[in-house]
């Protein structure tokens, strides 16, 4: 793990999307869990950290795609932890319902997602409001960010300015953009949630996708949504 700020890990040398770790005496948040089958790398760079898997109270899941969500079931099981996800996220997640993409190009590549990385559905024990706070890095609130996914929110530490953006925003080699097009619900609605996701103060970014920013974040961001 890679430690990015008091109590606040990266977890290094997943396959497709990136998973943080919040630490606490009273119990640790993991944001976000892997695609299917990574629940063994994960709890072994907890371990090689110096924390237990059995310490991680809350799974937090910023939204329904299998690399975001993929191990979630398999953690859960192993720490007994809780997970958390916003509402609108709820009937994907739990595998009661497809993300409702409605082009046929969106569906055929979701489909394909599907079948490379096939989750395990996950129950999601507390669901999520727009400005709920959850208990980690002494209270981060849930700023819903729908388009990506209907259940696409963003995770906000407004004393320390620290954002995790699950893929509302994707930093990239050339810069920090919107997630792509094609595995987008809404890109509308997308961009939208990125302009108020980025209107917030942050210091520091945590990107499902793409290296964290560490100091001036904000202005990045707004630069990103203002081209």
């Amino acid at each position: 793990m890679q430690q990015l700020q008091p109590d606040v890990y990266l977890m290094e040398g997943l396959r497709a999307a990136h998973a943080y770790l919040l630490t606490s005496e009273a119990g640790h948040t993991l944001v976000d869990a892997g695609t299917p089958g990574e629940a063994d790398r994960i709890q072994g760079e907890i371990e090689d950290g110096g924390f237990s898997l059995s310490d991680v109270k809350a799974i937090v899941l910023t939204h329904a795609h299998n690399d975001h969500m993929g191990s979630a079931a398999e953690l859960a099981r192993r720490s007994g932890a809780e997970v958390l996800a916003h509402q609108a996220g709820v009937p994907y997640i739990e595998g009661t319902a497809p993300l409702p993409f409605t082009a046929l190009h969106k569906r055929a590549f979701s489909w394909l997602g599907d079948q490379l990385f096939r989750a395990e559905p996950c129950t999601v024990s507390r669901a999520l409001q727009d400005g709920d706070v959850i208990d980690a890095l002494g209270g981060l609130r849930i700023v819903h960010a729908p388009g990506h996914t209907p259940g696409c929110m963003a995770l906000h530490q407004p004393d320390r300015q620290i954002l995790f953006l699950g893929d509302v925003f994707f930093h990239r080699g050339e810069g920090i953009g919107l997630p792509p097009a094609i595995v987008s619900v809404d890109v509308d609605l997308a961009a939208a949630s990125a302009r108020a996701v980025a209107a917030l103060p942050a210091e520091v970014a945590c990107f499902g996708h793409g290296e964290p920013i560490l100091e001036g974040a904000g202005t990045r961001l707004h630069e990103a949504v203002s081209g």
